[in-house]
């Protein structure tokens, strides 16, 4: 249970204190975006080829009524 002493009546949520930046987290990060390696990670394995199930979930219903 949260302490009752962090809870702001005014917001009507508990905050937290705030804490010190980690400034080699976000130079890290920053260097992880330089090389282009900051990405999602893929939804499929590589080579995975598209089944008509897997476009028409991805397609919405009215744009499949145009195409």
């Amino acid at each position: 249970m949260k302490d009752l002493t962090s809870f702001d009546g005014d917001l009507q949520m508990f905050r937290e204190r705030p804490k010190p930046v980690n400034l080699a987290h976000l130079r890290f990060l920053r260097w992880l975006i330089e090389q282009g390696r900051l990405d999602d990670l893929p939804a499929q394995p590589p080579g995975v080829a598209l089944t008509e199930t897997m476009l028409a979930d991805a397609v919405p219903v009215k744009a499949r009524q145009v195409l």
